[in-house]
């Protein structure tokens, strides 16, 4: 049996973007690699049919598709060599190819970027792109316009000019005021026709099941960020490029997504009761009447939440299967499968976990879920009691099978601890934790322990393989980690608006009280601790507030609500939200909740991992941090990564993982 190696994550193979094609007889999803070498990620297509999977794309760069037909798919791509690879082209292209075999052939070209293509009977497309602000008829493809736009981008290539908020997005830089519009391409005439207004925002779309409109979620495009939410759903014809406003946010209703169905509109929609991390109840609008009403109360996390480093890209999570809704939802420690059937919610699918993305039809599900402390695999299972004619009665739980077997040979003779529970109670509110023994344990000993503690807040540890975990474990560490308040999976547990560093920061030091008590093994002299995101906030908390962990690390952290309210990418309503102040109105609570008010009292040893392309957590909020600390003398080091932003832990450059993860156990080893 071997330790989990510092580069084995790059072992794995990332699944993600699992789609049945249009009957349900094939299914295709995205494969993607790490390549160590060349220090970046290769991702291909691979099609799952008659039970058998297969690479079915080579280029590396395939990181999403669309089925075309039953036996074609669509693909973004750029396969052919372009004259200068430093000019500036806002060309996008579109290549199909066919499951049963054959090469990839160009089949549309785009004068601007695209980001999704909805397939319509006849080969003409709806697609979701690009528009940017003075140039808004680049999608006519004229040469003139194309050559001007050119032009001014290498003449101010030094300059950015700002008129929004936010102004740059996390992984993708400054937005330059861009923004998304709904397009009808003409596959004979190859030319765009816009469909939705100009200075209107189009979040997501979805055809109509006779493929005859579409509908979508937009906001309107402002010199300004407004507050209150703006977002509306809209159903525009194709035939009559009729637009008609079907529900809009308010105060109190605040729409979060939406899917398709048979005989009604699905909204995902909140109430706004605790803040911006309110979870969604449903709404359904009749397309006969156009009425809107709550079709089920929920109150729950939809999606997954479960935190791992072994993911890379996503899928859906909502789906419509006739009139019945699939949804991914986070309970607890895990992510499981329900439905929700004539205004009433069950669980289909639910094992400790996560199932990360799925589809379905007719009752079959196809899923990429990570089980059994495993790496994704492919899973398919069919809806228990579901008949010939489509009704569902009474079933117990789906049966999975696993389909795929892509991730067998990276575990194996590899040591993989098992996370044990450990809940406990305090002030009425039960905690989920996890500990994780070392490889070789003899209970007579005594281990080092490390703290993880979660990004979010709103999100779970729960009982997935977590690469950096692993790995400490195989090291020689005990790692503990727990779902302190503010976490997700249980409703108004996760809202913690104004209370952060005072009922998260109790439940985590309780949470390692109860670990020490109950695993006598745990060297409570060699106590270390780390985090990212929310984590990294609380890292830099609690070295403000104890001295109990002889070292610490501080990743992509906030510690400083102020500065961080006026550069963050969520900062403006994210930081008043969550620390329910205004830095006007109640300056005093937004520094109370500052870690770097405390500085002057820490003494902990602390290493700060930040990227300079966060948008997230910008770098500034460790550069605060980390001087704070050497001012008053305490031991400390930063180390900042080129090319990377908030995704560094899970998506990062594989070289820049694995030097991440060495900088981290390295400072814990030195003290």
């Amino acid at each position: 049996m071997k330790p989990i190696a510092i580069d084995d994550f790059c072992r794995f193979k990332f699944l993600s973007h699992v789609n049945f094609s249009p009957e349900g007889k094939s299914a295709c999803f995205v494969v993607t690699t790490a390549d160590q070498k060349k220090n970046e990620y290769h991702s291909c297509i691979y099609v799952l049919k008659d039970g058998k999977i297969r690479k079915l794309t080579n280029g590396g760069k395939e990181r999403n598709f669309q089925y075309l037909d039953e036996n074609t798919i669509l693909f973004p791509g750029m396969r052919e060599n372009q004259t200068d690879p430093k000019e500036p082209d806002l060309t996008s292209r579109c290549y199909k190819i066919r499951l049963d075999g054959g090469e990839a052939e160009l089949a549309c070209t785009f004068p601007i970027p695209v980001s999704k293509i909805l397939p319509l009977p006849g080969g003409d497309l709806v697609v979701l792109g690009q528009t940017l602000p003075g140039y808004e008829e680049l999608y006519r493809g004229e040469k003139k316009l194309a050559a001007k736009w050119k032009k001014y981008t290498k003449e101010n290539a030094d300059y950015e000019e700002i008129r929004q908020v936010p102004w740059w997005w996390n992984g993708s830089t400054y937005t330059k005021g861009a923004y998304q519009s709904l397009f009808y391409y003409d596959v004979r005439k190859r030319s765009l026709k816009r469909l939705t207004e100009i200075n209107e925002n189009v979040g997501d779309a979805e055809l109509s099941p006779d493929k005859t409109a579409v509908y979508y979620v937009s906001t309107p495009v402002k010199p300004f960020l407004k507050l209150d939410g703006t977002a509306a759903i809209f159903r525009i014809g194709l035939g009559d490029g009729i637009a008609v406003r079907l529900a809009e946010s308010s105060d109190v209703f605040e729409i979060n997504g939406f899917a398709v169905g048979k005989s009604f509109l699905l909204i995902a929609a909140s109430d706004k009761k605790y803040g911006l991390n309110t979870d969604s109840d449903f709404y359904k609008i009749d397309y006969e009447t156009g009425e809107l009403s709550l079709y089920a109360e929920y109150g729950e996390a939809i999606g997954t939440s479960v935190g791992t480093d072994i993911r890379y890209g996503g899928g859906k999570a909502l789906r419509m299967d006739g009139d019945i809704c699939y949804f991914l939802s986070t309970r607890f420690d895990s992510s499981g499968l329900y439905k929700l059937e004539k205004g009433e919610i069950s669980p289909v699918c639910v094992k400790p976990g996560s199932i990360d993305s799925f589809d379905i039809r007719d009752g079959e599900a196809v899923m990429i879920a990570l089980h059994d402390m495993k790496a994704q695999e492919i899973y398919s299972g069919n809806v228990p009691g579901r008949g010939e004619n489509g009704d569902l009665g009474k079933g117990s739980g789906m049966r999975l099978k696993k389909i795929s077997r892509l991730n067998d040979l990276a575990l194996r003779d590899k040591y993989v601890a098992v996370p044990e529970p450990l809940h406990f109670v305090r002030e009425g509110q039960e905690i989920h934790g996890f500990v994780l023994k070392p490889m070789g344990y003899d209970p007579a000993e005594k281990y080092p322990v490390i703290l993880d503690i979660h990004g979010g807040p709103k999100t779970v540890y729960g009982k997935v393989f977590y690469h950096e975990m692993q790995y400490w474990a195989g090291k020689g560490y005990f790692v503990i980690f727990c779902n302190p308040t503010g976490s997700d999976g249980r409703g108004g547990f996760m809202d913690i608006r104004g209370k952060y560093g005072t009922v998260d920061y109790e439940d985590l030091m309780a949470f390692c009280d109860a670990a020490l008590e109950a695993w006598p093994a745990m060297d409570r002299e060699h106590l270390y601790e780390t985090g990212g995101s929310y984590g990294g906030f609380m890292t830099n908390w609690i070295i403000g507030h104890t001295d109990r962990f002889r070292a610490c690390a501080s990743q992509r952290s906030i510690s400083n609500w102020f500065s961080f309210y006026g550069v963050s990418d969520i900062g403006v309503d994210f930081a008043m939200d969550q620390n329910a102040a205004d830095p006007w109105a109640d300056p005093e609570k937004l520094w109370w909740h500052s870690p770097m008010k405390y500085a002057d009292k820490v003494k902990t040893p602390t290493l700060f991992i930040h990227s300079f392309e966060d948008y997230r957590c910008p770098i500034d909020q460790g550069y605060q941090m980390f001087t704070s600390l050497i001012a008053h003398g305490v031991e400390s080091k930063m180390v900042c990564f080129r090319g990377e932003n908030h995704e560094l832990s899970r998506s990062g450059k594989p070289l820049h993982r694995i030097k991440r993860l060495k900088e981290i156990t390295e400072w814990f080893e030195m003290h």
